[in-house]
């Protein structure tokens, strides 16, 4: 069972389990991660997923509609909203940045990973959402340089989130998605760290990815500190009881989701 640990405490209220980061929570922040609970599904519409989300803003003590929902379609668009905001405008959108008190950024997954970020000095947050072709759409790195030119935001004093997802014992491939992030990222001469050969299944090679180790890379490689790239070390597949894990459960997984706001 996933419990409290020194990055992170797990909470329930109104009968929904969730995650939240000691450091994020010490920085002002509120926010949370969903884990698995009865009646609780943020699979796209429906009164299950309204009632999920009206559940979040009980917990956040928010009215429902500061909580803004991109369209996620594993793009590389992050946008920076406000309270203006309408939500034909977030489609094929994975990422949201706002300097705003009050308002609510929200990404789901099922394995992908949820970045959060925080400028405290800024007063900046962002919520990424990035599965394997946004990590190799560099979507982490353009957040964090959004950050940069239309906040002011200095990368040393940004901190990244990393929430629950799919790690890279279990996260497997097939060559060609393999070569295609060898050749993205053969700038880090760190290809065999997160690139591993895997097991033969029907005959294929199979390969397994480690997402989480590319994007502390690109954000390392940005200018953030080490020690402010904070992971849960959360493995949706291995914890998928408590996690949602499209891998795992297969046709008609779960989705959580990722809220966080200043």
């Amino acid at each position: 069972m996933i419990e409290s640990n020194e990055k992170i405490i797990v909470k329930e209220e109104y009968g929904l389990r969730y995650i939240q980061f000691r450091k994020l929570l010490e920085l002002g922040v509120n926010h949370l991660y969903t884990l698995k609970s009865d009646g609780i599904d943020f699979a796209t519409g429906g009164n299950l997923e309204n009632k999920s989300y009206n559940t979040v803003a009980q917990i956040l003590k928010i009215p429902r509609e500061k909580i803004l929902i991109p369209k996620q379609t594993h793009t590389d668009c992050v946008k920076c909203v406000d309270e203006r905001v309408n939500y034909e405008s977030l489609n094929f959108t994975d990422g949201l940045i706002t300097d705003r008190k009050g308002l609510a950024l929200a990404t789901k997954n099922a394995d992908c990973i949820l970045l959060n970020f925080y400028d405290p000095v800024k007063k900046v947050i962002a919520n990424v959402h990035s599965g394997w072709r946004g990590t190799y759409k560099k979507i982490s790195e353009k957040t964090v340089v959004k950050m940069i030119n239309n906040y002011g935001s200095k990368p040393e004093d940004i901190y990244c989130f990393i929430n629950p997802s799919i790690r890279v014992d279990h996260f497997e491939v097939d060559e060609d998605v393999m070569e295609l992030g060898r050749e993205i990222f053969k700038f880090t001469s760190r290809t065999n760290e997160f690139i591993k050969k895997g097991r033969v299944f029907d005959n294929k090679q199979k390969y397994n990815i480690d997402t989480v180790l590319i994007n502390r890379i690109l954000l390392e490689t940005l200018g953030l500190k080490p020690e402010n790239i904070i992971d849960c070390d959360i493995c949706s597949y291995c914890n998928k009881d408590e996690v949602a894990s499209a891998r795992a459960e297969g046709q008609g997984y779960r989705r959580a989701v990722s809220v966080m706001m200043m």
